[in-house]
């Protein structure tokens, strides 16, 4: 294994990849043991070690980070679900409620991120002065940016674009209990479709992976003088014109670009 393999364009497809290869090697290796050698490995031992070997190829086929702890806790939480004599419609319901939320992380390649307040702050020093300024966040996940700014800024309008659909049922509800703010907008839409140019700001927090193409999409539609912001993640090739450092626990930086 050199790299990571371009045939699985999907970090989902990756992982189960990476989740098969671990149980193919731990099982097979459990069983030659137990044959040939008398040694005997209990269930739990053999699902850490598939979990391990998961981690190691997602670090070799450079996966996200956060999928690392995710390769490592599946196996042994699989195999203590499936010994714990659980109704069938619970693993239904649980993959349901998965697909609600990460539904993204398979197409867009695109998990849910969720920034916080000390980073709203920064964002709304962002914002345009005059009346009118329109502000959209690509993911929006749960709405509280948008929500937040929408309060502070009445004369200005914000825009979420959101495809994940617990994330984007959330945030409507949370733009109905803030009283429907008139300046607020969220809505299920693809980016990839969305004319940039509507927008003095343009805000993301995605992954490294849409990160050029997006940027592309943005110097090609966007107006002069507006702002591209995305956080945390570079646009390759491309450096920004300034960089925020958001004095938060995670060091969060908002890259910058105008045009």
């Amino acid at each position: 294994m050199t790299g990571s393999p371009d045939h699985l364009r999907s970090p989902l497809t990756r992982a189960f990849a990476a989740q098969a290869i671990g149980f193919v090697v731990c099982f097979a290796s459990a069983a030659l043991l137990g044959r040939y050698m008398a040694i005997n490995i209990a269930l739990p031992m053999i699902l850490v070690g598939q979990g391990v070997v998961a981690v190691l190829i997602g670090l070799k086929w450079r996966m996200a980070r956060w999928w690392l702890p995710v390769h490592l806790v599946v196996p042994s939480a699989a195999g203590l679900l499936l010994t714990a004599g659980l109704p069938s419609w619970v693993f239904f319901v649980a993959f349901v409620a998965l697909w609600l939320v990460f539904s993204n992380a398979s197409g867009e390649r695109v998990p849910l991120y969720l920034s916080n307040r000390r980073t709203w702050a920064a964002i709304e020093a962002l914002l345009p002065s005059h009346e009118g300024a329109r502000f959209v966040d690509l993911g929006s996940g749960l709405g509280g940016l948008l929500i937040d700014l929408a309060r502070r800024h009445p004369a200005q309008h914000f825009v979420g674009v959101e495809t994940a659909p617990a994330p984007l049922m959330i945030s409507k509800l949370r733009r109905a209990l803030a009283g429907n703010p008139s300046n607020v907008s969220i809505r299920y839409d693809d980016i990839w479709r969305l004319d940039l140019g509507d927008f003095d700001v343009v805000y993301c927090f995605l992954s490294p992976a849409p990160m050029a193409r997006l940027f592309a999409k943005a110097a090609a539609e966007m107006k002069p003088g507006s702002l591209f912001v995305s956080n945390s993640f570079a646009v390759p090739g491309q450096s920004p014109g300034r960089i925020v450092e958001v004095d938060d626990r995670r060091r969060t930086k908002l890259l910058i670009w105008e045009f």
